[in-house]
């Protein structure tokens, strides 16, 4: 068989698993003048975003510098897509639909992943992010807003939801929770994330949680503040707390860590107006740089899990990874920051390419480099771009 033919079958592969996951979603072109199908585009934009294009126009170069490829490996009776067909799809898709594909065909390969290992569920952390791009002049909190889940173990999106602003993160949480399968995991979520109607959502489905807490619940926080400054002045002693300590040093910084966690809660007020809340935590940082004064941060929250600190140390800095695994990566390496389309719905279906793209680009663990090098060897070697778009897992 030639290397042709390899990128052929290889590529319709990954395609039946596209329209195995993505073939119903609804084109809202004029049926009458459509020369490329959707799922056609949709494959040439996943294709171009891993090998290094960041918007829609770097999208239709890609496809044209690639026509050839394109044309052999997809059969494109009528060539390739124009930048105003990438536009136009992008413009009118339905991101909700789009985003419903994207959270069967994850679930699919995790499931997959997860048979093919025996591993247990992954902890699942929620968490915000702006696309400072699309900002509006002269309306500095008009940027698009997106609120993504992120499974800790398989480092992977779950799935993501636009909100209008931070403040209605809270009613897209729900949301986003209804999409993703948590039955089994721990759901991790910052503090603007702690209502009692998320915490009732995640039990409900199967989960358990761990909810950051500030001065949004009332006197909560006060209450649980207080509790372990109390036990703090007599060392623990007596308390039925379960601890756990790390000390970490890199780059002229020192961070020492100690997790404190009870489920000896009957005392608290607010008990009963938590689903399923077990237990108390505090997590107490000290940070040193260089020969600096060092600084001291204690943070709190309370979970559904039983107070064990080791388990919970794990799953709280765990939630980290969607910062730094995701978002951190989706500004560097695919400047996600910088983009600024905004008509339509392109800034939020390119947000969910870019999530489809991380992903297949993270399950690739051959080449030992960044992801930003490996989107430069997938636009230098079609064979190593099939091989990120992971045909191997599909039958």
């Amino acid at each position: 068989m030639t290397e042709d033919e390899l990128d052929q079958k290889s590529s319709t592969a990954f395609k039946q698993s596209l329209r195995e996951h993505f073939g119903d979603l609804e084109d809202y072109r004029r049926q009458g003048s459509i020369r490329h199908l959707l799922l056609d585009i949709l494959f040439i934009t996943i294709c171009a975003v891993i090998s290094g294009a960041n918007d829609l126009k770097a999208v239709a170069m890609y496809a044209k510098r690639k026509q050839s490829w394109l044309i052999n490996t997809l059969e494109l009776s009528s060539g390739v897509p124009s930048y105003l067909t990438f536009w136009t799809v992008f413009v009118l898709l339905s991101p909700i639909s789009l985003e419903r594909c994207f959270v069967r065909w994850v679930q699919s390969r995790i499931k997959k992943k997860d048979q093919a290992t025996d591993e247990d569920v992954s902890d699942v952390n929620i968490d915000g992010k702006a696309s400072r791009g699309t900002t509006k002049k002269g309306e500095p909190h008009s940027f698009v807003h997106i609120v993504s889940a992120w499974a800790t173990k398989h480092h992977l999106t779950l799935g993501q939801l636009k909100v209008d602003g931070k403040s209605n993160e809270i009613t897209a949480i729900p949301q986003l929770l209804d999409m993703i399968d948590i039955e089994g995991s721990t759901v991790t979520i910052d503090a603007i994330g702690c209502q009692t109607a998320i915490a009732e959502k995640i039990v409900d489905k199967g989960g358990d949680y761990v909810l950051a807490l500030k001065g949004n619940q009332g006197s909560l926080l006060d209450e649980i503040e207080n509790y372990f400054s109390q036990m703090e002045d007599i060392a623990f002693e007596g308390a039925s707390c379960d601890a756990v300590g790390s000390k970490e040093h890199a780059h002229g910084r020192t961070e020492k860590r100690e997790v404190y966690t009870t489920a000896d809660i009957d005392w608290l007020p607010q008990k009963g107006e938590w689903k399923k809340l077990r237990s108390i935590i505090m997590v107490k940082s000290e940070r040193t740089v260089h020969d600096q004064v060092p600084s001291l941060e204690r943070r709190y929250y309370i979970s559904s899990l039983s107070a064990d600190a080791l388990r919970v140390a794990t799953t709280i800095r765990g939630h980290w990874g969607i910062e730094n695994q995701a978002h951190w990566i989706l500004d560097v390496a695919f400047r996600e920051d910088e983009q600024n389309a905004d008509a339509g719905n392109i800034a939020e279906n390119m947000s969910m390419i870019r999530r489809i793209s991380l992903n297949l680009l993270k399950e690739e663990k051959t080449a030992k480099c960044g992801i930003a090098i490996k989107r430069q060897m997938a636009g230098w070697d079609d064979g190593y771009l099939l091989q990120v778009l992971g045909v191997k897992y599909f039958s």
